[in-house]
């Protein structure tokens, strides 16, 4: 089945720049997401007291709910845009964040390119936390955390990024070799996430004129 055209101009972007920003992507869903994950650490008996990372483990393996988002076709248009059809889920997680980052990337593949759906569930500035990613940087082939003073001089506010205003039920897809960072946020973050596979090594497609 081939791609629409704004698949095809999404698929062109996240091959370009790592990333795929969705405002408004599940809008009308986020109050039942937001109840569903905190229901979740409750649940799960997670503890946050602001001092590090916590969250609930497999939030759409644990919530039939939230596992429904899986099969959202607006999901699967964006997913089938990016990684071509027949991806494969590898899995999600619950987050809880606290503080500043470090810029990376989410790992270093060499055969299947893999993508993050990531949710934040809170209104977020790149000033209080908002997700920041390096555009074009899965190219790079960057490794682990970065120490932006060592290798450039700067500090970690000024690594040059894309950073957007989060509204709950945004979201953002991209690359696990993008770098990405939050900076400036408080002490509990929500974040939901999703990470996808393709099913086809990709390789050099010829740009469109």
């Amino acid at each position: 089945m081939g791609l629409t055209q704004q698949q095809q101009h999404w698929r062109r972007y996240f091959d370009d720049f790592g990333f795929l920003w969705l405002p408004g992507f599940f809008a009308t869903e986020v109050g039942w997401i937001s109840q569903e994950f905190e229901r979740l650490l409750q649940e799960q008996g997670s503890k946050h007291d602001g001092t590090k990372r916590s969250g609930c483990q497999s939030p759409l393996e644990s919530s039939e709910r939230l596992g429904s988002l899986l099969q959202d076709p607006r999901l699967v248009g964006a997913l089938n845009a990016v990684l071509g059809e027949n991806y494969e889920y590898l899995g999600s997680g619950g987050e809880l964040y606290t503080g500043d980052g470090m810029w990376h990337p989410d790992g270093v593949f060499k055969d299947f390119r893999r993508a993050k759906l990531a949710m934040h569930l809170d209104p977020l500035t790149s000033a209080t936390g908002a997700l920041r990613v390096v555009p074009g940087s899965h190219l790079q082939g960057w490794e682990g955390n970065l120490d932006p003073q060592a290798l450039w001089g700067i500090s970690n506010h000024e690594v040059p990024c894309a950073s957007f205003d989060n509204q709950p039920g945004d979201a953002i897809i991209f690359n696990l070799h993008t770098l990405h960072n939050s900076l400036g946020g408080g002490f509990r973050r929500r974040m939901l996430n999703a990470v996808f596979k393709s099913r086809v090594v990709p390789g050099l497609a010829p740009r469109p004129a």
